[in-house]
Order: structure tokens, then C-alpha cells, then sequence
């Protein structure tokens, strides 16, 4: 027997919530439907309400913190790139051996080839 929908705005957030575990269990929505006692319509037009609200997510990473996390990478690399050729460069500590600074212009070529990366498919992935 089919529960009646709830109404209340919490109800149907958990609802919803409850849809979107099973889903990730890898349910199909007669399945959900048939779990929570709900209609197949109703388990249908949540998941499309999630669908909506996943779209809402991405657009907003997207628009606002991708651009942070791709300028405080590009920080971050250039801070690393930084620390590796003060490593290159030591000339009185003996504690760096040639085995270190041949690791650091390892890392600051991965390091370069990552800045080339993000700046070449950045702004794409960014403004498609």
C-alpha cells in the first residue's frame, strides 16, 4: 500500500534525501518507489529535482570556486617551483647533496609542465 506524499518541507527534503541513497545503491526509481511507499511520479519528479539541483551545484562550482582553486594551484606551483630552485641553488649546505638538487629540477619540471597544464586547459574547462 502506497504512503500519501508528505507535504512538509522537511518530510520531502528527507524523502529526497532517502532517494538519493538508494540511487547511489544503484536502485531504479519502481525500486524507490516501491521502498518508501511512494508513487513511481513522485520518486520520478524528485529525482528530477535533484537532477536541477546537481546542475544548480556544478554551475556554482564552476562560476565561483573553481576560479580560486585554479588561481591558489597556480600559487601553490609556484611556491613549490620556488623552494625547488633554492634547493638547486644552495651553494654552503651541506646537507644537499646532488641527489637532492637532481630531485628538485625533477620536481620543477613536473612543476612547469603542471603550470603548463593548467593554463593551457584551464580557462577552457572554466568558461565551457
Amino acid at each position: 500500500m502506497l504512503r500519501p506524499v508528505p507535504h512538509n518541507r522537511m518530510q520531502i527534503k528527507e524523502r529526497r534525501e532517502d532517494i538519493l541513497v538508494l540511487l547511489t545503491k544503484g536502485m531504479k526509481g519502481y525500486e524507490i518507489a516501491k521502498e518508501l511507499g511512494v508513487d513511481a511520479s513522485t520518486v520520478s519528479r524528485d529525482i528530477q529535482y535533484l537532477i536541477s539541483q546537481s546542475h544548480n551545484y556544478l554551475n556554482s562550482l564552476a562560476n565561483e570556486a573553481l576560479p580560486f582553486m585554479y588561481q591558489t594551484s597556480i600559487e601553490g606551483i609556484r611556491n613549490v617551483l620556488k623552494e625547488c630552485w633554492n634547493i638547486y641553488t644552495a651553494k654552503s649546505n651541506k646537507e644537499i647533496t646532488w641527489f637532492h638538487k637532481l630531485a628538485a629540477l625533477k620536481l620543477a619540471k613536473e612543476c612547469n609542465e603542471a603550470l603548463f597544464r593548467l593554463t593551457a586547459e584551464g580557462p577552457s574547462v572554466m568558461y565551457s
